[in-house]
């Protein structure tokens, strides 16, 4: 396999993981925050906690406060 054809597939696969996770922020996006945290701290798919995380950005979160949901500190 040629190095461009990789470079070619690989941005094919990144830009599928982009637009998946963009999709996730528009489906989401109608949704109060307290939703977004419950559904954050319950799934395990990474493309759907980047999607939610990205849209909890956009609405003010800090990483830390998203941190805290996703890994909640052990007392």
């Amino acid at each position: 396999m040629s190095l461009l054809h990789r470079f070619v597939l690989s941005n094919q696969h990144q830009n599928t993981q982009r637009n998946h996770i963009a999709c996730i922020e528009n489906d989401y996006a109608g949704k109060s925050c307290e939703q977004l945290f419950q559904i954050l701290g319950n799934t395990t798919d990474q493309e759907l906690i980047s999607g939610l995380k990205k849209l909890l950005l956009s609405r003010g979160y800090t990483r830390r406060e998203i941190q805290q949901v996703i890994q909640p500190a052990i007392n």
